[in-house]
């Protein structure tokens, strides 16, 4: 009978010793900087006015010919943030009847014609299209350059002036 308390005893004297147990006590820091990947659209690009000229209506004998006068504009955005990586560039406007890739010219002026938007390679941008990204990566600045010109839409041609309005819609990439 002793051994058997001794045995017991061992048991409970055992079970009041501790043993080691590992526990830390942890701290997560999570820390970083959000930055925007914008940029700012230059006084200058705020409002363009782009003259197309005085044009004769022989260069649009058939639906589709396009005026000899592209004139250049450009869009410049500033101030961009250091995850800009791109922005593409899509025109909406009022559409042409007769052609809705063109931007439609206001009323009681020149009829037969309508706008046309090229691309800096001078590939039209049909309405509500986004062109390709424009700007790298981390750039600053970024200067897009743009053409208009007109163009028939198959309706009779007769002159008066032309006018229209087009906005701009940026998509960052």
């Amino acid at each position: 009978m002793p051994v058997i308390l001794r045995l017991a005893a061992f048991a409970l004297i055992s079970g009041l010793i501790a043993t080691p147990v590992s526990a830390y006590d942890v701290l997560v820091s999570v820390t970083g900087s959000l930055y925007g990947n914008t940029c700012t659209v230059s006084v200058d690009s705020k409002e363009i006015t782009v003259p197309l000229g005085t044009i004769a209506t022989r260069q649009f004998g058939e639906s589709g010919a396009v005026s000899n006068v592209k004139t250049p504009f450009s869009i410049n955005l500033e101030d961009c943030g250091p995850t800009f990586s791109g922005v593409k560039i899509s025109f909406t406007g009022t559409p042409d009847t007769h052609n809705p890739e063109l931007l439609k010219t206001e009323d009681n002026g020149a009829t037969g014609v309508a706008v046309q938007l090229l691309d800096n390679r001078s590939v039209a941008i049909p309405l509500g299209t986004s062109t390709e990204a424009y700007g790298s990566a981390g750039a600053e600045s970024v200067q897009m350059k743009f053409f208009a010109r007109l163009a028939a839409n198959g309706e009779a041609v007769n002159p008066g002036s032309v006018s229209a309005v087009a906005t701009w819609v940026m998509e960052y990439q």
